[in-house]
């Protein structure tokens, strides 16, 4: 049987927690702005497609990279990944993350 008064680290007590859960609720806003900059380019995709018929390389390249991105905010935010999101480590390049 387990002693209430244990010595033992309670989870709501460590610091690291505390700061992931932080960065989580962070890492969610920019998320959520990242995906309204998906929707600004794919707008702006579209309009390049109906006026020269074929899409602006620079935004598809920025583009491909920012899904990268919430790639990695997303598996930080459902911790399957300790690793922390730009810009607290380098940005994602342009190739392809997914397993």
């Amino acid at each position: 049987m387990r002693d209430i008064n244990s010595t033992e680290t309670k989870n709501w007590k460590d610091t690291s927690v505390w700061m992931r859960g932080l960065f989580m609720i962070l890492f969610g806003f920019v998320g959520g702005f990242a995906r309204f900059m998906i929707t600004l380019i794919a707008i702006f995709q579209f309009f390049s497609l109906l006026l020269t018929k074929k899409p602006n390389s620079g935004l598809k390249l920025f583009g491909q990279s920012l899904n990268n991105y919430i790639y990695q905010i997303n598996e930080f935010l459902t911790v399957n990944s300790d690793k922390y999101p730009f810009p607290l480590s380098g940005w994602p390049d342009d190739k392809s993350t997914y397993r």
